[in-house]
C-alpha cells in the first residue's frame, strides 16, 4: 500500500516522507546511469560489433527520449505520473536486457532506444513530487531530488569501470536491468500516485510536430560537428526541424485540445525560465566536454600550458568533488528557493559557473587547483538544478504540469546538444596535431581558453535574463495553482483556464 503523504490528518511523519523521496531519488538516478555508465563502454562495444558508428549507442538514447517526451508528459497528466514512470521502467528493463544479449549493432540500438524513454524521468519526478508532497515542503523536496543527479555522477564512472573490467561492457546493461527490477516493486508499492488528472484528448499532431522537430534539430546540430554548419545536410535538418517547431506553435493556437496552453509556453514565467536555465546550463555542458580533454592530455608536452596525463579512473578521482558538492547543495538550493526565491538561487548558479569558466581558462593541471574548480562547479550545478525545478513547477498549473515539465526537459537536451557541438567546433579551430594511428587530438591552449570564453558569453546572457525576469523573485510556493483552485491539486483538476497569468 502506498505511503500516505496527505497532511489533512496531521503532520506527515518524516520517516515516511524520506522513504518516498528516497525511492524517487534512487529511481531518478537511472537517467544519469544510462548515459554516464555507457560512455566508458563505447570503445568495448565498437570492438565487439566491429563498427565505427558506435557513437549512435549514446546519441540514440537522447533522440528517442526527446521523441517520446511530449507524449509521455501528456499521458502522465491524463493517466498518472507514477503510472507512466512504472511503465517506462518496465520498457527500460526490456531495453537493458536486449542490450545485454545483443549480437549486432542494430539490436543494440533497439535496446538503447527503449532505454531512452527514461531520459526524462527526472523532470517527471519533479512533477510527481509537486503533486504528492505537502505544499510547504515541495521546494526543499525538489532540491532533494537533485541529490540523485550528484550521487549517480559520482558512482557512475567508478561502477562502470568495475563492471567493464570484470564482466565486459555487457555487465553495465545487466546491472541497469537488475537495478530497475529491484526498485520497481518498491516504487510501485510505496510511492503515492499523483491525484491530478487532465481528462481531455491528446493532440497527436502536436506530439508529432514537437518531439520529432526537436530530434531533427538535435540531429542537425550533431551533424554540424562533422559536416559543418554550412553543409546542405546540416542546413536541411535545421530548417526542417525549426519549421516543425514553428508549425507546432501555430497548431497549438488552433487546436481544440492543444498539447500545452501557449499562455503557459510563451508566458512570462515559463519562457524566460527555460531561456535563462538553458544559457546557464550551456556553461555546465561546455565544462563537462573540455575538462576530460584538458586533464587526460599527457603532462609536460612542449608548448602546452595544460595536461595532467590522467587515466579515466584518475580523472574521476580528481573531479568527483563536483558530484559530491552538488549532491549536498541541491537540498540547500531548495531551502534557499523557499526562503528567498528560486530566481536568486539561479543567479548564484550563473555567477558561480562564470567563476568556474574563469578558473577553467587558467588551464589548471594540479590536483588542488582542479579540486577548487570542481567544488565551484559543484555548487553551481546543485543550485542550477534546484532552482530550475522550483522555477518550472511554479510556472506550471497542475493541468499543464506533466507536459510542461517534459518540454522543459527537451529544451535542456537541446541546450546540451548545442553546447557540446559549438564548444567542439571552437576547439576544432585550434588543433595542433592528430595522431594518425589512434586519431587522438592535441589542442593548442587557445582551444580551451576560447572554449571557456564563449561559454561564459552565453552564460552572461542567461545571467541577464535571470536578472530582468520577474518570475521567481518571491519565495518558491511549491507549484502554480489553477485560477480559482486552492493550494493543492485535486482529482478534479482540469485544463480550463490553464495558464492565465502565466
Amino acid at each position: 500500500m502506498a505511503l500516505n503523504l496527505n497532511p489533512s490528518h496531521g503532520a506527515v511523519p518524516k520517516g515516511r516522507l524520506f522513504a518516498v523521496l528516497g525511492l524517487i531519488v534512487l529511481f531518478s538516478e537511472i537517467a544519469t546511469f544510462e548515459i554516464l555508465m555507457v560512455y566508458p563502454a563505447l570503445p568495448h562495444m565498437a570492438t565487439a560489433f566491429k563498427t565505427l558508428n558506435i557513437a549512435w549507442a549514446a546519441s540514440i538514447v537522447t533522440l528517442a527520449g526527446a521523441t517520446v517526451s511530449p507524449l509521455v508528459g501528456k499521458a502522465a497528466d491524463r493517466w498518472g505520473k507514477k503510472r507512466m514512470i512504472i511503465v517506462l521502467g518496465c520498457v527500460f528493463v526490456i531495453g537493458s536486457l536486449i542490450c545485454a544479449v545483443a549480437t549486432s549493432l542494430p539490436m543494440l540500438l533497439v535496446g538503447r532506444a527503449l532505454q531512452g524513454g527514461l531520459v526524462g524521468v527526472v523532470t517527471l519526478s519533479y512533477s510527481l513530487v509537486r503533486d504528492i508532497v505537502p505544499r510547504d515542503i515541495v521546494p526543499i523536496a525538489l532540491g532533494v531530488v537533485v541529490t540523485g543527479i550528484g550521487m549517480s555522477a559520482i558512482a557512475g564512472p567508478f561502477l562502470a569501470g568495475w563492471l567493464i573490467d570484470g564482466f565486459d561492457y555487457r555487465g553495465v546493461f545487466w546491472f541497469m536491468a537488475a537495478y530497475v527490477v529491484v526498485l520497481l516493486p518498491l516504487y510501485a508499492a510505496l510511492v503515492p500516485e499523483s491525484p491530478v488528472r487532465v481528462d481531455r484528448p491528446i493532440d497527436y499532431l502536436g506530439v508529432v510536430l514537437l518531439g520529432p522537430g526537436i530530434v531533427i534539430v538535435l540531429m542537425g546540430v550533431g551533424n554540424a560537428k562533422t559536416a559543418g554548419w554550412g553543409s546542405a545536410s546540416t542546413a536541411t535538418m535545421l530548417l526542417v526541424g525549426i519549421a516543425m517547431l514553428v508549425a507546432f506553435v501555430f497548431r497549438q493556437r488552433v487546436a481544440r485540445n492543444p498539447l500545452i496552453d501557449l499562455n503557459v509556453l510563451l508566458g512570462r514565467r515559463f519562457g524566460p525560465t527555460v531561456l535563462a536555465v538553458s544559457c546557464v546550463a550551456y556553461m555546465m555542458n561546455a565544462h563537462a566536454l573540455m575538462i576530460p580533454a584538458m586533464l587526460q592530455t599527457p603532462k609536460g608536452v612542449p608548448g602546452l600550458g595544460y595536461g595532467a596525463g590522467l587515466t579515466a579512473t584518475q580523472l574521476a578521482i580528481w573531479t568527483c568533488w563536483l558530484g559530491i558538492v552538488s549532491m549536498f547543495v541541491g537540498p540547500l538550493g531548495g531551502y534557499l528557493a523557499k526562503k528567498i526565491g528560486a530566481r536568486q538561487v539561479l543567479l548564484a548558479s550563473a555567477v558561480l559557473f562564470l567563476l568556474a569558466m574563469f578558473l577553467g581558462s587558467r588551464l589548471f593541471n594540479a590536483q588542488w587547483q582542479v579540486a577548487i574548480m570542481s567544488v565551484t562547479a559543484g555548487f553551481a550545478v546543485g543550485f542550477l538544478h534546484s532552482s530550475n525545478a522550483n522555477l518550472i513547477q511554479d510556472a506550471l498549473p497542475p493541468s499543464q504540469n506533466g507536459v510542461g515539465s517534459s518540454i522543459s526537459g527537451m529544451c535542456a537536451l537541446l541546450a546540451a546538444g548545442i553546447a557540446t557541438t559549438l564548444t567542439g567546433i571552437v576547439m576544432s579551430k585550434h588543433v595542433l596535431t592528430v595522431d594518425q594511428h589512434t586519431r587522438s587530438v592535441l589542442y593548442a591552449d587557445s582551444a580551451f581558453t576560447q572554449g571557456y570564453l564563449y561559454a561564459a558569453v552565453v552564460g552572461v546572457v542567461g545571467l541577464v535574463v535571470a536578472l530582468v525576469m520577474k518570475h521567481g523573485r518571491q519565495p518558491a510556493q511549491g507549484g502554480l495553482t489553477e485560477p480559482g483552485n486552492d493550494a493543492r491539486p485535486t482529482e478534479d483538476a482540469r485544463p480550463h483556464g490553464a495558464g492565465r497569468g502565466a
